[in-house]
């Protein structure tokens, strides 16, 4: 519900409350209440697309980071960096299903997306199984690693059917509401596509050029994605933001992509490119979480 309809129920029911009983304290309560309801309504449904979306880049995250141990780049803090990442996308996949108050997380009831939590929680237990072997540092034969990388595009895919099924949850047949869930959605995509891109530039540096066309598809992605974002697009959707936070924050995202997005596109590069694409892949989702979470949390885009 947007804030125009929120600001106008808020008036038609002070008015019947005023007409109704103005001395009655019990009608102001449950008033009150009411608008509580619907706040807290949507704010959860921004909060839980917002953290669903973030499950699908930490699938990418987690497959780049078994890469960079299996490389040798950084190994140790990749290892480190991969469990915490593989115990949250755990946690929260637990806290669709049960709730999870840290995560500001409720139970869901909603009939369709438990049906897909439940294939998602299929996928992830083997998908665990072979991340916890890596970062016990017992994957001697490589095949914890090769079936992260054979398996990973199917649990992301997955994680991003469980996305669209909250969307979907979504009652309201008002286009802002609508549009701005959609927003915390493909803004939440770009986190994973950071991800992702780098992931295949890794696999492409192992010798499997078979990604260099999905790594081309990735950045063009990405690339198109975040135009939308700044500029708007209504074929997908897409307001253009009027939030001078977001507007600021989208303004650096794109200086970081306009470093970042000629080194994946070469075909080859130098050892002082890829440290920069290792480095500044993380300020990238860093600033790409950040415009997430205005998305999510400020009232207006």
């Amino acid at each position: 519900m947007n804030i125009l309809n929120k600001t106008l129920l808020i008036l038609m029911f002070s008015a019947t409350i005023v007409v109704a009983d103005t001395s009655n304290s019990l009608s102001q309560l449950d008033f009150s209440s009411l608008v509580n309801d619907f706040m807290e309504e949507d704010n959860i449904l921004k909060k839980t697309i917002n953290l669903s979306g973030k499950e699908r880049m930490l699938t990418q995250n987690m497959t780049k980071l078994a890469l960079q141990s299996n490389l040798n780049i950084q190994r140790e803090k990749s290892r480190k960096s991969l469990k915490k990442i593989a115990d949250l996308y755990n946690k929260t996949l637990n806290g669709f299903k049960n709730g999870d108050s840290d995560l500001g997380l409720k139970a869901t009831t909603n009939k369709k997306v438990k049906e897909q939590i439940a294939v998602v929680e299929k996928a992830w237990k083997p998908f665990y199984e072979a991340i916890n072997k890596i970062v016990d540092g017992k994957d001697k034969d490589g095949k914890a690693l090769d079936y992260i990388i054979a398996n990973n595009e199917k649990l992301l895919k997955l994680s991003n059917n469980l996305v669209e099924a909250y969307e979907s949850s979504n009652t309201s047949v008002n286009y802002l509401e609508k549009a701005r869930l959609h927003v915390v959605n493909v803004a939440g995509r770009q986190r994973m596509l950071t991800q992702k891109m780098t992931k295949e530039k890794l696999l492409i540096l192992k010798g499997q050029k078979e990604y260099e066309p999905k790594l081309a598809k990735t950045v063009k992605l990405f690339d198109t994605s975040l135009t939308a974002l700044i500029k708007g697009d209504k074929s997908q959707d897409i307001t253009k933001p009027t939030n001078e936070k977001i507007i600021k924050q989208l303004e650096v995202v794109s200086k970081l992509w306009a470093e970042l997005k000629p080194l994946y596109e070469k075909k080859k590069n130098s050892v002082k490119e890829l440290v920069i694409i290792i480095t500044k892949n993380e300020t990238l989702l860093k600033e790409m979480d950040s415009m997430v979470k205005m998305a999510e949390k400020e009232t207006e885009y």
